[in-house]
């Protein structure tokens, strides 16, 4: 065994060691191990399998990866801070192919994974979230789910149940309930990047569906240090199973604590920098049902040594035509690369109508309201604060 995965293994195996002899991963296949990440298989009944990720927060970074917004969704968030109160705007779906691609060029060999994420109830071309997600300190929907504790459900079931909220950083993260009329723990300052979801056992599939098999991803968090703070986040794909044996799959790894479930069916998506697409969304072979190849929200996981890619800032043109409006909020979103801040500034062709932000984090979400009448062919231009000349331009109609 190499040196590098004994010293990666050996924390690892010793928080998930169960019983005085028995090694929980020892059933598990080794795919691609490396400081801070690796990725198993392991053989179920009747040919179907499993895929765990075991990320080590303090070596690995996480990245939502969204698409662009073309409509806000004004007062039709559903889940932080009241019902119809905040907004639900609706994300372009993006090609799960071209998001990898994209990810590549940012980062290239500190990619280690993506996943698909947040779960959606709308398949057309863009698409409002199930629920609120934070991102880099702005919480960007607040969700338009019919199935959970609103005041009219799809199903009384989810009248009074309890969303799970998963908060992360760069050093830990947990698991813990969602308070959809205060917004905790979303609204908390010290909270940069969270997304509200089921427990597991609350999923519509296990619930409504009578726990029927399918593909599933399962979340869990393990500490293994034994100081207070779980260092480790678990991630459980399965391609043919039950949420309860997706479920108790992280339980025998050590895992005590709620595990919940993000978007699966269809949708899954496993994509690892060594073994390539290994889970993907399917095609419909039935001409009336939607296509689950394009997602609104992913997960993307990379090393966080130097990037040795050149520095890009990279936006989709929206699938709609986009004009934001005088005094109310639009979400500016990009991707980047870059280590140093970005401007944000409004242009009519090369003149410069508005300086939105002279200088801001580059992390890939500006809420910006006008406080102008935005004309069409305009544009937004985020730049490298250090380097005008990279710059990425999103064209308003």
């Amino acid at each position: 065994m190499p040196t590098y995965l004994l010293l990666f293994l050996l924390p690892i195996l010793s928080s998930l060691w169960i019983a005085h002899t028995f090694n929980p991963l020892s059933s598990y296949q080794p795919l691609q191990v490396i400081d801070g990440a690796a990725l198993y298989k392991k053989e179920l009944t009747n040919g179907n399998k499993a895929y765990l990720q075991l990320i080590d927060l303090g070596k690995i970074h996480i990245d939502q990866i969204i698409g662009e917004v073309d409509n806000m969704g004004l007062k039709e968030g559903k889940y932080y801070q009241g019902e119809d109160k905040y907004y639900s705007p609706f994300f372009k779906q993006k090609l799960f192919s071209e998001v990898a691609d994209e990810y590549k060029k940012l980062y290239d060999n500190n990619v280690f994974s993506i996943i698909n994420c947040s779960f959606f109830e709308q398949y057309q071309s863009s698409s409002q979230l199930s629920f609120p997600i934070k991102l880099n300190g702005v919480v960007i929907t607040g969700g338009n789910s019919p199935y959970g504790p609103i005041k009219e459900p799809k199903d009384k079931f989810y009248s009074n149940i309890r969303l799970k909220a998963l908060v992360w950083d760069d050093k830990q993260a947990y698991i813990t309930d969602y308070n959809q009329v205060s917004g905790t723990p979303l609204n908390q300052k010290g909270v940069k990047n969270a997304i509200v979801t089921y427990l597991y056992s609350d999923h519509p599939a296990k619930v409504l569906g009578k726990n029927q098999v399918n593909k599933y991803q399962v979340i869990g968090t393990l500490d293994k240090d034994g100081v207070k703070g779980d260092e480790l986040l678990l991630i459980m794909t399965v391609n043919q199973a039950t949420l309860g044996e997706a479920a108790d799959l992280l339980r025998k790894l050590g895992v005590k604590g709620d595990i919940i479930t993000v978007d699966g069916g269809r949708s899954t998506y496993l994509f690892n920098s060594q073994n390539g697409n290994i889970i993907v969304p399917q095609l419909s072979n039935v001409q009336e049902n939607p296509t689950f190849r394009n997602l609104p929200h992913y997960l993307g996981l990379r090393k966080k040594s130097k990037n040795q890619v050149a520095p890009k800032i990279l936006i989709s043109q929206p699938v709609s035509k986009v004009l934001p409006k005088k005094d109310q909020p639009y979400l500016i979103l990009w991707r980047d690369n870059l280590n140093g801040d970005v401007s944000i500034k409004l242009y009519d062709g090369d003149k410069l109508i508005q300086n939105i932000s002279s200088r801001t984090a580059s992390d890939g979400v500006y809420e910006w309201t006008p406080r102008i009448s935005v004309k069409e062919g305009y544009s937004i231009r985020i730049s490298s604060w250090k380097d005008r000349n990279i710059f990425g331009q999103l064209q308003l109609y």
